[in-house]
C-alpha cells in the first residue's frame, strides 16, 4: 500500500528492544501509510497492545523481561486482542523457532533484517483481512436491521390479514343477508 491508496491503514504496534531498528522498522511501516506505535519492551509493548488495540504487532523475539514468545502468548489470552495480527521479526536461528512462534501465537514468522517486500506483503494481507472483516461486520450489521424490518413487515401483514379476514366475513354475512331477502318470507 501507498500513502495515495484509498484503502484504510492499519494501527501496527512494533515491539523491539533494538532502538535504531525499532525507530527504523516504523519509518518503514508508516511510508507504507499505516499508523505505527513503537515500545522498546516486551512489557511495554503488552501495555500498549491493550491500552490501543492495534491491528498488527511486530515484534522482536529475543528481548529482555517479557520476550517475544511471552509477549505473543499475553497478546493471544486477552480476549480485547484476540483480532491483532502478530508477526515475529527474528533473527532467531533456532530450528525449534518456527514451531514456538506458532505455538506462542504468531501469525506470521519473518527473519531479521525484515525484508521490506515481504513486510510489506504480509502487511497487504493483514490490511485486506480487516478490510474483508469491516465489510463483515457491516453486512453482519445490514442483515440485522433487515432482520428487524421484516418482522416488522410480518407484523403489518399479519395484521392487515386479520383486517381482510375480518372484511371477508362482513361481506359473506351481507352476502347471507341479501341471499335471505331476495329469496323471501
Amino acid at each position: 500500500m501507498t500513502v495515495t491508496d484509498n484503502v484504510p491503514s492499519l494501527h501496527v504496534l512494533i515491539v523491539e528492544d533494538d532502538r535504531v531498528a525499532a525507530d527504523a522498522l516504523a519509518t518503514l511501516v508508516r511510508r507504507r501509510g499505516h499508523r505505527v506505535n513503537v515500545a522498546y519492551d516486551g512489557e511495554s509493548g503488552l501495555r500498549d497492545a491493550r491500552a490501543c488495540v492495534p491491528d498488527c504487532v511486530i515484534s522482536d523475539i529475543h528481548m529482555p523481561a517479557l520476550d517475544g514468545y511471552g509477549l505473543a502468548r499475553q497478546v493471544r489470552a486477552d480476549a480485547d486482542l484476540a483480532d491483532v495480527k502478530m508477526i515475529a521479526l527474528s533473527a532467531n536461528d533456532d530450528p525449534e523457532h518456527p514451531r514456538k512462534a506458532a505455538e506462542a501465537g504468531f501469525d506470521y514468522l519473518l527473519p531479521k533484517p525484515a525484508d521490506t517486500a515481504n513486510l510489506a506483503e504480509v502487511l497487504d494481507v493483514i490490511e485486506k483481512i480487516k478490510e474483508l472483516a469491516d465489510k463483515t461486520q457491516e453486512l453482519t450489521r445490514q442483515n440485522v436491521d433487515l432482520a428487524g424490518q421484516t418482522k416488522e413487515l410480518i407484523k403489518e401483514v399479519k395484521e392487515d390479514l386479520k383486517e381482510v379476514k375480518q372484511e371477508v366475513k362482513e361481506l359473506k354475512e351481507d352476502i347471507r343477508e341479501v341471499k335471505e331477502h331476495l329469496d323471501g318470507p
